[in-house]
């Protein structure tokens, strides 16, 4: 704090007489992640329309290790004078601030876990002596800005609650986060959060003028992830439902909406919190119909599968919310009862030259997964978000061309026909399928061109049900476009001392439409891959659904839709925990999400070789089975590393490199005390086997992985 003036009264030991707040994330997005020697607003904590008085500060958010601007140092005498143009708000938001009222309405919460043992569920029940009675008691945390309401507590698993909480903020916010926390009641022990997620009301809002408009959200599901479904008196993992690092399970969902309304300074309540019961549930003709969605996945090839997980079997666990998810019982069961979200288990072997990795024995048959959701049809949210993504990752691909051509001196007509590409695809913003077309890779649909990415944010149908913020989030999405359109059009110098400045320029703007393709609502629940060891849980990994996401539409389709991709699993792991030095497993998963009509389309996708099954699919179909296969040869050529950490006493290392490629691993020889090894050397991997035909063997061969280790004697 450098200076403050006007304050009205003086600050006692328990009574504030006036209040500045603002998030960490607020200030790490300003320029150098800083505010320096800026005026915040003080507000009158019971009248929050009234300001009393301003502070001159500087704040900054640093990370350990990086250099950071000192935000500390003696500024000059014109900052003891308070002018409007110093007050500290962000840059992007406007000079003023004004009071507003939010409305956060809990209508219903459904597929929670039950939050008791059996043991104890049973003698609740004995006590209560009512067998409606269930065990999890879930009530609604809210937090925002140091302010925390909760709702009445209910009980059961489908609890209704139908009531609505008012705070007080300012618009546009300083504090952007709103927390909620979902937990359950405990009459002995400390309550226990089942499931936390926060909303960013700089997602559900707009400040610019010309497409701005009040924070508002819903009514729509929210989806709760947290900690594993069963319930365990050890609560070691409870912080992963705190959002103290990545949740590993679908925990339920929850129908929720926000409100919000400007106040006059007359009439500005105070800071205290208010409530209101009786809130009726949305009528069911605002939500879109419900469709089945099928979530489908071949594995093509399990290794690296870390020695700590011992000698047990292992099989896979493919889920979307409930549906595919097995609790305890049930996976003690599918050794006699087969399910079609989980593999067969399978014992571990040993990959060649490896003593610490083991692989699955995958070769020509390989495990498939099935499952299938019913939801809401709010697939328009998902087309929207994969468009975005789709510019952006065109645009990145773009912008490394361009670099490129820099880096090879070329003449300035070359860069401005490059630059005039860009352009013309930002001003047009194509779907991608003529390119399909062009390729003849149409999946045997008709071929058709669909609209523009402009043309679908304005267009409108009668059939589709969109809340007040997915029409509104179309109204932003034009603005931000036009506006990005407008600054491509501008003319551009590309004198040579300058041409490094538009693709700095250019890598915003991609990055620009990469964060516009973030929704605040989502559309369906996320996807988790598990890898189970003998009935228990050891490792996962996590999907969006809009990235796996099948369309016929090549714009409107997820990244990683329909094709084999390379995943190293991960082990639940909260934030104050380090981070752990296995890769786990490595799976080659090919993985296809879509509605339940576009289901034969399936395996039109998949790598060509094997035999195709009858369709629809028979849950009972465990695998596919490939009917070729071809070996081919890896060279890689290994030169030198800079930079290597020291991992001895003596300040230097001994490293070597452990390269792995399909069930191979190889291994450099060691350079001693180097931090800087130069090894010149090549291996060789011949005989690898590939299942499939040729054209496919550079689609599944996968990634090679490459570990750089210390050696030590022992």
């Amino acid at each position: 704090v450098h200076d403050a003036v006007r304050i009205i009264s003086t600050f006692t030991d328990t009574t504030p007489i006036g209040i500045f707040r603002i998030d960490i994330s607020t200030v790490y997005n300003e320029k150098e992640h800083a505010f320096e020697r800026k005026w915040a607003q003080l507000i009158n904590p019971d009248n929050i329309g009234s300001p009393c008085g301003h502070l001159l500060l500087s704040i900054s958010v640093t990370q350990r290790g990086v250099p950071t601007k000192n935000v500390v140092a003696e500024g000059v005498h014109d900052d003891d004078e308070f002018k409007p143009s110093k007050t500290l708000i962000p840059a992007a938001m406007p000079r003023r601030l004004f009071p507003v009222q939010l409305k956060i309405i809990f209508f219903t919460a459904t597929e929670l876990p039950e939050m008791m043992t059996d043991f104890l569920a049973s003698v609740s029940k004995k006590i209560l002596q009512s067998d409606a009675w269930e065990p999890v008691d879930p009530y609604v945390e809210l937090t925002y800005d140091t302010m925390t309401a909760t709702t009445d507590t209910r009980n059961g698993t489908t609890p209704v609650w139908g009531e609505a909480i008012y705070l007080v903020g300012r618009f546009p916010p300083l504090v952007r986060t709103i927390k909620i926390a979902l937990k359950d009641r405990a009459a002995v022990q400390k309550d226990r959060i089942i499931s936390s997620f926060l909303i960013d009301l700089f997602l559900i809002s707009e400040s610019n003028p010309s497409a701005g408009f009040l924070p508002t959200f819903g009514p729509t599901w929210m989806f709760l992830y947290g900690s594993p479904r069963e319930y365990t008196i050890n609560t070691d993992q409870d912080s992963l439902s705190q959002g103290m690092g990545e949740a590993v399970c679908y925990k339920g969902r929850i129908l929720m909406a926000i409100e919000c309304h400007p106040v006059t300074a007359e009439n500005t309540p105070s800071m205290n919190i208010q409530k209101e019961t009786g809130i009726q549930f949305p009528e069911a003709n605002i939500f879109p119909m419900k469709r089945t969605f099928v979530l489908f996945g071949c594995i093509y090839d399990v290794s690296m599968i870390d020695k700590s997980f011992g000698s047990s079997t292992i099989s896979f666990e493919l889920s979307i919310g409930p549906s595919g998810y097995l609790n305890a019982q049930q996976l003690a069961s599918a050794i006699h009862n087969p399910v079609s979200s989980l593999t067969r288990a399978y014992p571990r072997i040993s990959i060649d030259n490896n003593k610490d990795y083991f692989r699955l024995p995958i070769d020509l048959q390989k495990p498939i997964l099935l499952t299938k959701y019913i939801f809401h049809d709010y697939i328009y949210r998902m087309t929207i978000s994969n468009r975005l993504k789709h510019v952006s990752e065109y645009l990145y691909k773009q912008v490394r061309e361009f670099e490129s051509k820099i880096n090879s001196k070329v003449s300035n007509e070359i860069l401005i026909e490059e630059y005039r590409k860009i352009e013309n695809y930002i001003h047009t913003l194509p779907c991608g399928c003529a390119e399909e077309i062009k390729d003849g890779d149409t999946l045997g649909s008709t071929p058709m061109v669909h609209p523009t990415l402009y043309e679908l944010l304005n267009s409108s149908s009668p059939t589709i049900k969109m809340n007040q913020l997915d029409i509104k989030r179309h109204k932003k999405l034009l603005h931000n476009i036009q506006s990005i359109r407008t600054w491509i059009s501008k003319e551009v110098d590309f004198d040579e001392s300058k041409r490094y400045e538009i693709v700095k320029d250019l890598n915003k703007m991609a990055r620009a439409f990469r964060q516009m393709a973030t929704d605040a609502q989502p559309s369906l629940p996320d996807i988790f891959l598990w890898m189970i060891c003998d009935s228990k849980r050891v490792a996962y990994a996590r999907f969006q659904p809009e990235d796996l996401f099948f369309n016929l539409c090549r714009g409107e389709k997820g990244l990683n839709s329909g094709r084999v991709q390379t995943i190293f699993l991960k082990t639940p792991r909260s934030t104050d925990k380090p981070l752990s030095k296995s890769t786990n497993a490595r799976v080659q998963i090919y993985l296809w999400l879509g509605i339940e009509e576009y289901e034969p389309l399936i395996f039109k996708q998949l790598p060509a070789g094997f035999d195709m099954p009858p369709l629809p699919l028979n849950p009972q179909m465990k695998f596919i089975r490939y009917n070729g296969r071809t070996f081919y040869e890896v060279r890689c050529h290994c030169y030198k590393a800079r930079a290597l950490i020291a991992a001895d006493e003596t300040g230097l290392s001994d490293p070597y490199l452990s390269i792995t490629v399909g069930n191979e691993t190889q291994t450099t020889p060691v350079l001693r005390e180097s931090l800087c090894p130069q090894w010149n050397v090549t291996l060789v991997f011949r005989n690898l086997l590939h299942v499939g035909t040729r054209e496919t063997a550079e689609e599944i061969i996968g990634n090679i992985v490459v570990e750089c280790y210390d050696y030590d004697e022992i």
